[in-house]
């Protein structure tokens, strides 16, 4: 009985310090503001309001192909990279309500592969994923510890020392594709599922709403992307009067899948990212939307990001 005891005040304190932690951790501006734990949990909730110049909404071919950093380095705009892997376009729908309401960007770039993963196909393990990742926020800020064991490295950083990536996922290993023909022409259309559509028209009306141009884009990937999906996002994006810009049709990053992919041509790796990247760069310029901010005091955090982010880069 004595053990038994012991056991629950283990259990109880063990509870404790974890709930502590999680708090700890997690992210603290803007939290309640924009409802954070009503849905997912974002990083970019950190950055200040109003701040970032285009957001990037997708899954795993997103974080692994834009770099915000680079473009930041290059030409001066701020761009955060909010995408999830194997992202449905429910979630994704809610991402775009959090950066609307906390940014206001004047671009949005939506990864156009989400657009045919079905919410019945997801995982049965998904949903609890999710859940306990927003009730026990540790478990997805885990590595936040950083943040305070080397807080005398970025004191003045106005966001976690995670964000210095703003959502990239650096991967600069490489696994050579060998699909080269994957684009091959067909007539065949492949429709967007009916329940990804409605959900994109609710995701345009949005948009539309909040002066937020939105751009649909197809990122380099040989893997599951062909000219039938081609078809179908570009028929959609019509409909709906979206711009689109599939980047597999003719390759015009010159994406070398011998060398810059990180996993046989389902995502780009490092040297693929900066590719892409560029091209984002080049995008926002030909816009004349935005202001090189490089030089901009009030920017400063953004350049002390970078020196981080290259210096993390070297090590890896």
């Amino acid at each position: 009985m004595k053990n038994f005891g012991k056991s629950i005040l283990f259990v109880i304190i063990f509870f404790v310090l974890f709930v502590a932690f999680s708090f700890l951790l997690t992210p603290q501006e803007n939290i309640k503001k924009y409802g954070m734990f009503k849905i997912s949990s974002y990083e970019i909730l950190e950055e200040k309001e109003n701040t970032l110049d285009a957001i990037v909404i997708g899954d795993s071919l997103i974080y692994s192909g834009i770099s915000p950093m680079e473009i930041w380095h290059n030409y001066g705009y701020t761009v955060f990279d909010v995408a999830k892997s194997a992202e449905l376009i429910d979630d994704a729908y809610k991402s775009f309500e959090v950066v609307i309401a906390s940014q206001h960007p004047k671009i949005i770039f939506f990864e156009g592969n989400v657009l045919y993963r079905e919410s019945k196909n997801k995982p049965w393990f998904y949903v609890y994923q999710e859940l306990y990742k927003t009730y026990f926020p540790i478990i997805k800020y885990h590595n936040n510890w950083k943040k305070y064991l080397f807080s005398s490295l970025n004191d003045s950083l106005e966001y976690s020392r995670l964000n210095f990536y703003k959502g990239f996922k650096y991967i600069n290993k490489t696994a050579p594709g060998k699909k080269l023909n994957y684009m091959e022409y067909t007539d065949k259309i492949k429709k967007v599922p009916r329940e990804n559509q409605e959900t994109f028209a609710k995701i345009v009306d949005l948009c539309q709403k909040n002066d937020v141009e939105l751009i649909l884009i197809s990122t380099p990937n040989m893997k599951s992307w062909n000219y039938s999906k081609y078809l179908g996002t570009k028929e959609l994006a019509e409909q709906n009067n979206v711009i689109y810009i599939d980047l597999n049709i003719g390759n015009p990053l010159k994406i070398d899948w011998k060398t810059e992919s990180r996993d046989g041509g389902n995502h780009l790796n490092y040297k693929g990212a900066l590719k892409l990247s560029n091209y984002i760069g080049e995008y926002l310029k030909d816009t004349n939307l935005f202001k090189d901010k490089r030089n901009d005091k009030a920017y400063a955090s953004w350049n002390e990001a970078y020196a981080i982010y290259k210096d993390m880069n070297n090590k890896q």
